[in-house]
């Protein structure tokens, strides 16, 4: 009995139209260099991505300068006016099913805001729980949280730097704070998580404020403002 030699299996070929479908896509995957390169070396690419990049990189090597450098542990009193002990310890106090994460800062609406410590502003907008917020990174990578604010400073925008003087915003009762009494959500986030700001709070000795905004016109602004505006001001 003679065993017949086994024949290699026949490869389908694939239907026309996904072999050229396929080309399609390959074709596209290649040009994709040569078109953002066109579009960076012409001038609007130029002004709508190399501008925007360098942006984002200043922004990037700086926040990572400060980044490596020691967290602070002494945070200046955030809202104007307002003493260390006014203040109602509400750190992990029960808000339905989690726990508070922050200080709540009460004063009367429109009181002046002021960032806690130096850093970057990160994000300026608005969330379902905080309202209109402000968000900073600081020394440590540490990013100090400002919650429920009724407007934000005047020429206040991502990427700006701010110092201890700097205005923020306003206390106001925006988001889930509509109904209680005005007051600023204060929360601070290390890598491992939020931190109780109330230990690391000091009293402010003095109030003066830079000139980017006037504690006595509060200016509403619902809307954030483009990062690319004023991100060359970012100090060295």
């Amino acid at each position: 009995m003679t065993l017949e030699p086994k024949t290699a299996p026949t490869v389908m070929q694939r239907p026309a139209a996904l072999r050229r479908q396929i080309g399609v896509k390959k074709l596209v995957l290649a040009s994709l260099p040569l078109v953002l390169l066109v579009l960076i070396l012409t001038p609007a690419g130029m002004m709508w991505t190399g501008i925007k990049l360098k942006d984002k990189l200043v922004l990037y090597v700086r926040v990572a300068r400060l980044s490596a450098q020691q967290p602070d542990l002494n945070l200046s009193m955030p809202v104007s006016g307002v003493t260390k002990n006014q203040i109602t310890n509400t750190w992990h106090a029960a808000r339905g099913e989690r726990r508070h994460e922050g200080q709540d800062i009460f004063a009367p609406r429109g009181t002046p805001i002021l960032s806690a410590t130096e850093g970057y502003v990160v994000k300026i907008g608005p969330n379902n729980l905080g309202g209109q917020t402000v968000s900073v990174i600081g020394a440590g990578g540490r990013i100090y949280y400002y919650a429920h604010l009724d407007s934000y400073a005047t020429n206040l925008f991502e990427g700006d730097y701010v110092t201890r003087q700097t205005v923020l915003g306003y206390v106001g009762t925006t988001g889930n704070a509509d109904g209680t009494p005005p007051h600023l959500h204060f929360g601070v986030y290390a890598r491992g998580g939020a931190l109780n700001p109330l230990p690391l709070l000091s009293d402010r000795m003095g109030i003066r404020t830079d000139d980017r905004a006037s504690q006595s016109q509060p200016t509403p602004r619902a809307k954030k403002k483009p990062v690319r505006e004023r991100v060359f001001r970012l100090q060295t």
